[in-house]
This record gives C-alpha cells, sequence and structure tokens, in this order.
C-alpha cells in the first residue's frame, strides 16, 4: 500500500510495529523521498526515486533505515541526492567511482605493496627470512599506511640517519639495500615514475661499508665451544653453534637445513644443501667430518623420527640464540666480560682462514665454502675434488678440536721414528 503524507517522528515510530501489510510513503516536504516498512515493522527504509541522467525509468537511490537514520537526515540525505542529480550526476555511479578510488588507495599503501613484495618477491629468495624482518622492523613501522607514492628521498634519508645515530651502520646498509629492492619492484606494478631512492647511494648517506675482518681466535674459539655444552642454550641450539665452526656454512644454509639434505649411513657422510639456498644458486656437497657427522646422528637419535622437509633446528631464532649464547660465554669468561662484537658469519671467516692456516690449498679451501673456481680453472678443470674436500674439512675438524678440547696436561703426544 502506498500514499502520501506528511512524514513525523511519530509516523516512522508506527511503522516499526506489525501491520496486515507492508506499506510505502511518499513524503510531502520532500517528495521524492519515500519510506518503506514491512508488515512486521521490523524493516523500515529511506530512498528517493528519481530518474537519473541518460535514464528514462525510475531509480531508487536508499538514504538510510530508520531509526538509525532519523527523519531530518533522511530529508538532508535525500535533498543531496536530488540535487547531484539535477547537476548531472549519478549518485550510484559517484559511489562506485568513490569505492574504487578507495581500494585503490588502499591497494597503493606502503604496507601493503611490501606485504605484495614478500609474498611475490622475496619469499622467492634465499635470504628471504633477513629480508622480510628488515622490511617488518624497519620499514612498515615507519611508512605503513601512507601511499607509497608520498614516501619522498627526505623519508628515507631521515630513516638511514636515525639508524646510523643507534651505532647500526652495517644494519643502515641493509636497510637501504631493502628499500631499493622493494621500490625497485614497485615502480613498475605502481606505475612510480620516480621512486625515493633514486640517486641515494649509501657511500654519501652512511658511509663506506666497512669489510668485516673479525676472526675468533684460539680462546674464543673455546669460550664458544664451552657455551654450547648442555646448557641453558638447549642441545639443539649448541649443535647449531658448532657446526657452523665445523663446516663454515652461512647461517641460513644450516638453520633452514632439512634432514633429506643429510646421508649418515656410513663414514662418508655427506650434506647436500640444494641451489635453491645457495648464495651462487648451485647446489653444494659437504663431506661431513667425524665429529660433525656424529652430532647430527646423536640430534636424530633425540628426536621424533623426521618426515622429510622436516627442520633440524625448528623454530630457530638467530639473534635471540647469539644473546644467550653470548650471555653463557660472558657468565664462563674468568674475567667476566663478554667476547668482543662477533656475529654468525665470523664462524665461516674464521673456518676458510682455518684452512689456509693448516695449510690446505687456496682452490680446495674456496670450494670447501662453495666458491666456484676462478680464471682459467674455472673454464678447464672440471675436477669435483671430493677426496680432497673431505680431506680439508676432517683436517680443519681435528684442529679445531684440538683447540676447543686439548689433552690432559699430563698427556705427551708420541711422536713417529724417522
Amino acid at each position: 500500500m502506498t500514499h502520501v503524507q506528511s512524514l513525523t517522528d511519530r509516523a516512522l515510530r508506527a511503522l516499526t510495529k506489525p501491520k496486515p501489510a507492508a506499506v510505502a510513503i511518499f513524503d510531502t516536504e520532500v517528495k521524492q523521498l519515500q519510506v518503506r516498512a514491512n508488515a512486521s515493522g521490523t524493516a523500515v527504509s529511506f530512498s528517493v526515486l528519481k530518474r537519473p541522467p541518460g535514464s528514462r525509468t525510475l531509480a531508487r537511490f536508499p538514504v538510510g533505515t530508520y531509526p538509525l537514520t532519523g527523519l531530518a537526515e533522511a530529508r538532508a540525505k535525500a535533498r543531496e541526492v536530488l540535487r547531484e542529480i539535477e547537476n548531472g550526476v549519478d549518485p550510484r555511479v559517484r559511489k562506485a567511482e568513490e569505492a574504487r578510488q578507495a581500494a585503490a588507495e588502499k591497494a597503493s599503501t606502503f604496507a601493503a605493496v611490501a606485504e605484495a613484495f614478500i609474498a611475490r618477491h622475496v619469499s622467492k629468495q634465499r635470504s628471504a627470512r633477513p629480508i622480510e624482518q628488515r622490511i617488518r622492523r624497519e620499514l612498515i613501522p615507519r611508512w605503513g599506511e601512507r601511499p607509497i607514492a608520498s614516501i619522498s628521498r627526505t623519508d628515507v634519508v631521515a630513516m638511514l640517519d636515525e639508524i646510523v645515530d643507534r651505532g647500526h651502520i652495517e644494519a643502515a646498509h641493509s636497510t637501504l639495500a631493502c628499500t631499493k629492492r622493494l621500490f625497485g619492484w614497485a615502480a613498475i606494478r605502481y606505475g612510480l615514475e620516480h621512486t625515493p631512492v633514486d640517486r641515494v647511494f649509501a657511500g654519501d648517506v652512511i658511509g663506506p661499508k666497512s669489510a668485516r675482518e673479525r676472526l675468533l681466535d684460539a680462546r674464543e674459539l673455546k669460550l664458544i665451544w664451552q657455551a654450547t655444552e648442555e646448557t641453558p642454550i638447549g642441545q639443539m641450539f649448541g649443535s647449531y653453534a658448532r657446526l657452523l665452526l665445523l663446516l663454515g656454512v652461512r647461517r641460513c644454509e644450516l638453520g633452514e637445513a632439512t634432514w633429506d639434505e643429510f646421508d649418515l649411513t656410513d663414514d662418508n657422510a655427506t650434506w647436500t644443501v640444494p641451489s635453491v639456498r645457495m648464495k651462487a644458486k648451485a647446489a653444494h656437497v659437504i663431506p661431513l667430518p667425524p665429529f660433525a657427522a656424529g652430532i647430527l646422528r646423536t640430534l636424530l637419535r633425540s628426536g621424533f623420527l623426521p618426515r622429510p622437509g622436516d627442520r633440524i633446528f625448528r623454530g630457530i631464532h638467530y639473534g635471540r640464540m647469539k644473546r644467550q649464547l653470548d650471555a653463557r660465554i660472558k657468565a664462563l669468561n674468568s674475567d667476566g666480560k663478554a667476547l668482543p662484537r662477533w656475529v654468525w658469519h665470523d664462524c665461516r671467516r674464521t673456518f676458510r682462514t682455518g684452512l689456509s692456516t693448516i695449510g690446505i690449498a687456496p682452490h680446495i679451501a674456496e670450494l670447501a665454502i662453495a666458491h666456484h673456481q676462478q680464471g682459467i680453472r674455472k673454464v678447464y678443470d672440471l675436477h669435483r675434488y671430493d677426496d680432497e674436500k673431505r680431506a680439508a674439512f676432517t683436517a680443519w675438524e681435528r684442529h679445531l678440536l684440538s683447540i676447543v678440547t686439548p689433552p690432559p696436561a699430563n698427556v705427551v703426544p708420541l711422536r713417529r721414528e724417522a
């Protein structure tokens, strides 16, 4: 039933009560405003009936529901709709365009772009985890809700200055590298003609990146080894640190290792690091020396029966584990001091330098850390040097163990007669 009357609050309240049939009433004050109520009175809504621009038929434009929208507000909204139509604007088209723009703006916030970058690009990289962590720690908290196009070179420089002022120069270099990769990826996909990292050079803003030269000496190696005994650090994480020292691999190569990469069935145990986790994009076969293989066998026996793809070091957090290890080292140190600043990668540098120290040929030492042969050797020498690599790893293990677990003072090594 449809009729016309001057709408009042009292009349609207009456529409919310049960009645014989649905009701539709046109307002006399704003003639195109209609209120409709179902028979039960549970749904009372306002709308404007008007021909939109370019149309010959009436269209309905909702302007609210009662009592959430009151009569005065409904009339005001109705007048706005009528004014738009008289000006040649279809409110439905305008709202659709506004919704599209809002969705586009939401999709182009820095946080949304960063998440897309992580999912589509970073997740496929060998170093995915540290890149993702840096983006979430340094970039998203600063710029997350801002449109990506609004971020300026000044913003980038201010971020780098803040990181440098905290004393983290290496982190500033890494953060700038991540920022450049992110904006380079986003430029094509989001139509950025210029990015805020254009002409931002690390040497000018941060300063030159100093080459790491930290080597762990014999005393430090012994302290680290002692700190990885069965302690609050735990067997798993202690084993992780020892294997880094024994094998000279990168932290992620070991931290993301799965049981199916290892062959521990005999004395010629091996670990094949797949190409997707190697910096050089080529699989790396590591001949496991006896003590290292023993660590892995112990871990295997102490855990559950692994499935293919199960990680050895589940739930590893490099920073937290390093802090726990440093605290343990400080407690063990005779002077009660922590070691001078060192990072996990120093284990790899110590390993490579140690190979040279004990007389391993340079090309064998380079192959042991998965560096390809260079120059003419790369072209003509295709030998795998498996036996030589195994001898190198075994010799380093023997040398390292002689440092960290030297024989008792009353034991005199026997010399062979000439």
